[in-house]
């Protein structure tokens, strides 16, 4: 009879143990809390800085344009053109630079001057004619370096040339080299650095261009032109419904065309100078505006009436209906090849999009191959024959830019699985040096994911070098290499990169001088083998494959709308959005609408032709969609309404005396909450709008009208303080600084944006079924040691009547 309560001890040791190992192994691997979004659990002053195409060099010029009378000043400073990364170098063993740049194709060149920034190296100085500078193949100026007193005190000196402006075409590359080639086997060593800070200023002119539907969507986006896209709708001064739809699919589409350039939307009343797009229906027109004849869903491009070289894009309709149709038929692409002017009766069918596949987002549903992830410019940098230096090193970096859906939940022991397929061509067998390979690859130039070492060992080069002789072809080897990435190494950033790091060992300057001089002078015949290089070459068809990580992210997350449009964007083309104005939107409000829409379509990629635009009265209409509510505090009455779901209180709006008051919680209350949920960050107080001392707020908090659906209010103390967050929206250096559930802007500086932190209140995506456990367990130690305690207590049952019927069947005599 002892041996019935030892065997019950034993279970319900056996069961405690067994329950909880899995919790504390789980601690062990690491923390046992959430991994809360990096850009959220940073500190304010320090926030994560998201990587925004393109990248900029710190202190490096930025694209600028002034207006004159001739037309533009523009000034494209190399760093923003194509040289980005370090200075470029002409030096022996690579004496030719190259740099592409594009110009709009409806501006003609007025004038060009070119400004070099050039750091000599000393036995260069006080040499005359070293330096040829082409423009698309035609010399256009020489450049004598001056002796070391002209240079300045960073040993650069600055040159001026003025370029004749017909050279210039849509499409340019600037050539950069020596006068003659350096002699290969000279003991100097002549190089010239070309800085970033180097620039070429033109002044330019609109071309007159045909009033023909095929030259759209020129002459309002190019995408040849670096700056910032500019486009002005024409309504009428209270538009209705139909017309702000239509207005904020238009926007929607000009961001995803711009991209990271940024789109500029503004609406006025009435023509401006330059060029406009007007919207309108036969009850809903623009007052002064001569109008076509509206005979349905009507897409006329014609002329300025009184700015010469102007265009004007009439998007018009009988009622909203066409005029919705008329603008999804332009975003479309559905208008006819020729012709100023066109009537859409019908459009094809559309198939729905699925979540996640927005045009900017890396998939997520299959995996993606490299030379996906590479644009068509840069295809060739996934081959490396050593030509490429990298300071004195024999080194190449390419990058693997990605931009990713906010919501992949990295958390714990999942991963991404790489597979890097390569071929390396060592040097020749006659070359007495070692051979040195090796390729690295880190996740943004950070975490370190493969280091490997390409160089084979002395046997297998003798079998090489045997193979060679008997089949007289180049020897390569074959590499695959299966990487698995850690999801929670990469945070919750939209913007990744898996650098590419091939390096082939100290650089041969001198080998480099005479295969380029010998391809300079060659018919096309294979390359002497004494001055070949080793080649490494990435197959384009490797794979990253994040389809295995599930979508969810902690909400709100102000970074996530900042920075991808998110949770908007999910549906790329924003069918589960909806943007709420007031019922009588004033001109900066609907300005501040098409703001976000622009920055919504640059987020995805692709127009929002499924956007809805409603007003306070239609909200019932899209009560279960994603919102977006945008007004000034004495306009929007939501703000009232919803005052309790919103992370402040006492908004100064009409009526604001009558809002609820904010209980104090009491102590007991706090720490039973805290027991309860281990807090991340202290609880955000429902902060007074007057407090934040900025004139304009941004704010994330879950829906009153839906559970699981977010909304992001636009809010500013007068209409006219939105300007400062859809400026702050696209631009990157405050975009960075959005955080958290809140963030109020103050000025137009960076530090004029200050983020708000609070623990997250509702989550937006689906998890399975046991990470969901694991996840809210993980945050709930109260709520773990109970689920313990009721599995152990139901598992100790269960062995209990097990033991029990065992010991019965034993008195009984009955087989066991």
């Amino acid at each position: 009879m002892m041996r019935r309560p030892l065997n019950l001890k034993a279970a319900l040791a056996a069961a405690t143990l067994c329950l909880l190992a899995p919790a504390w192994s789980g601690q062990t691997r690491g923390t046992p809390e959430r991994i809360e979004p990096a850009r959220t659990a940073a500190p304010p002053e320090h926030p994560v800085p998201p990587i925004l195409p393109p990248p900029e060099t710190a202190g490096a010029l930025k694209f600028t344009v002034r207006r004159n009378a001739e037309g533009r000043e523009l000034t494209l400073p190399f760093s923003q053109i194509g040289q980005v990364h370090h200075p470029h170098e002409v030096r022996r063993g690579q004496f030719r630079q190259r740099l592409h740049f594009e110009l709009r194709t409806d501006e003609l060149v007025r004038r060009a001057t070119l400004t070099l920034m050039l750091a000599p190296s000393p036995d260069l100085l006080g040499r005359n004619d070293l330096l040829v500078v082409k423009l698309n193949s035609e010399t256009v100026g020489r450049i004598a370096v001056p002796p070391a007193s002209g240079l300045d005190r960073s040993g650069q000196f600055s040159t001026r040339l003025e370029l004749d402006p017909k050279l210039l075409t849509d499409s340019n590359e600037l050539t950069v080299q020596f006068a003659a080639p350096p002699q290969c086997d000279s003991a100097q060593f002549p190089r010239v650095s070309v800085n970033g800070h180097s620039s070429l200023q033109l002044t330019v002119q609109p071309l007159p261009l045909a009033n023909d539907l095929s030259v759209l969507p020129s002459p309002f986006f190019d995408r040849r032109d670096p700056g910032q896209t500019e486009v002005t709708l024409v309504t009428s001064d209270r538009p209705d419904g139909s017309t702000l739809q239509a207005a904020g699919q238009l926007a929607s589409w000009f961001g995803a065309l711009a991209g990271h350039r940024g789109a500029r939307i503004r609406s006025r009343a009435d023509l401006p100078a330059g060029h406009a797009i007007v919207l309108a229906t036969a009850q809903d027109r623009p007052a002064g505006v001569s109008l076509p004849p509206i005979t349905g869903a009507t897409v006329v491009l014609g002329s300025h009436p009184s700015r010469p070289g102007a265009k004007v894009l009439y998007l018009l309709g009988r009622d909203g209906t066409e005029l919705r149709r008329a603008v999804e038929a332009l975003v479309r692409g559905q208008l006819p090849a020729q012709g100023s002017s066109a009537v859409i009766d019908t459009l094809p069918e559309v198939a729905p999009r699925q979540p996640h596949d927005a045009l900017r987002w890396t998939s997520t549903q299959r995996p993606v191959r490299f030379d996906e992830l590479l644009r068509q410019d840069q295809l060739d940098q996934l081959g490396f024959s050593g030509t490429l230096p990298d300071a004195m090193g024999n080194s190449m970096m390419t990058s693997l830019q990605m931009r990713l859906p906010p919501d992949l939940f990295a958390w714990r022991e999942r991963v991404v699985p790489i597979d890097l397929r390569l071929t390396h061509s060592p040097r020749p067998f006659s070359d007495p040096r070692p051979e040195q390979a090796s390729i690295e690859l880190r996740l943004n130039n950070e975490e370190p994911l493969l280091a490997e070492n390409l160089a084979a060992g002395q046997p297998r080069r003798w079998l090489e070098q045997l193979w060679q002789q008997i089949d007289d072809k180049e020897v390569k080897r074959e590499h695959r290499h299966r990487i698995r990435l850690p999801v929670e190494s990469l945070g919750t950033r939209s913007y990744n990169a898996v650098n590419i790091r091939i390096d082939h060992g100290p650089f041969d300057e001198r080998a480099q001088c005479l295969r380029e001089a010998q391809a300079e002078n060659s018919q096309g015949g294979r390359p002497d083998e004494a001055w070949s290089l080793p080649s490494t070459i990435i197959d384009g068809s490797s794979t990253i494959d994040f389809s295995d990580v599930p979508h969810y992210l902690p909400m709100p997350d102000l970074a996530a709308f900042a920075n991808a449009g998110f949770p908007f964007t999910r549906m790329a083309d924003l069918s589960e959005t909806a943007i709420v104005l007031p019922d009588l939107p004033m001109r900066e409000e609907i300005d501040a609408m098409l703001g976000v829409a622009s920055r919504l379509g640059e987020g995805s990629g692709v127009a929002g032709r499924l956007l809805e635009v409603v007003r306070v009265r239609e909200i019932d209409r899209v009560a279960q969609r994603e919102l977006v509510v945008i007004g000034s505090a004495g306009s929007q009455p939501l703000f009232t309404e919803w005052v309790r779901a919103m992370p402040f209180r006492d908004l100064p709006v009409a009526g604001s005396g009558d809002l609820p008051e904010t209980q104090e919680v009491p102590f007991w209350q706090r720490w039973l909450h805290g027991l309860w949920q281990r807090p991340k960050f202290p609880p955000l107080p429902q902060q007074t709008f007057r407090s934040v001392e900025a004139p304009a707020v941004i704010a994330g908090f879950e829906s009153p009208l839906r559970a699981g659906r977010s909304v992001v209010a636009l809010i500013g103390a007068t209409a006219a303080d939105l300007e400062l967050l859809t400026d702050a929206l696209a631009d990157a250096e405050r975009l960075r600084r959005i955080h958290g559930h809140l963030s109020s802007v103050r000025d137009e500086t960076p530090e004029g944006v200050r983020p708000w932190y609070a623990d997250p209140t509702y989550g937006s995506g689906e998890l399975p079924w046991l990470t969901r456990l694991r996840w809210e367990l993980s945050n709930k130690p109260v709520l773990l040691w109970l689920v313990l305690f009721g599995a152990i207590l139901a598992l100790s049952l269960i062995t209990f009547v097990l033991l029990q019927r065992h010991a019965i069947r034993r008195r009984a005599g009955s087989p066991l």
